[in-house]
């Protein structure tokens, strides 16, 4: 178990950058009425624009990014917030089941539905 803990903070601590959220592509129209993008035949759109959602204290936060190294960063951080997630779902399964083993000071003893029976009067 020990082997196993050690690995999976050995697998935590390579895990950088991390950032929560969802990126989505968007291509959208502008105001110029004249613009290609408002073509009623064929409009070509401008983008691709990459929005990055994500929450902050309870509250909905989008930030546009340009396609380069930010927007891979941001591809890779949030890859990366995949995984982590993933490893702490194994974490808490390994918990779980030393605490369920009664490794961990949970006492074993006793019926699992247990009532007290009240005295008689």
């Amino acid at each position: 178990m020990a082997t196993s803990r050690a690995r999976l903070w050995q697998q935590l601590m390579q895990l950088s950058p991390i950032c929560s959220g969802s990126l989505h592509e968007q291509y959208l129209t502008c105001g110029k009425a004249s613009c290609r993008c408002h073509d009623r035949k064929e409009p070509q759109l401008h983008g691709p624009y990459y929005l990055w959602r994500r929450h902050i204290a309870g509250k909905q936060v989008n930030r546009t990014l340009r396609a380069g190294p930010e927007l891979e960063r941001v591809r890779a951080g949030i890859d990366n917030y995949h995984k982590l997630q993933e490893l702490l779902g194994d974490w808490l399964v390994q918990e779980e089941n030393q605490v369920l083993e009664g490794r961990r000071g949970v006492v074993s003893w006793g019926k699992k539905n247990f009532k007290r029976s009240l005295p008689r009067r």
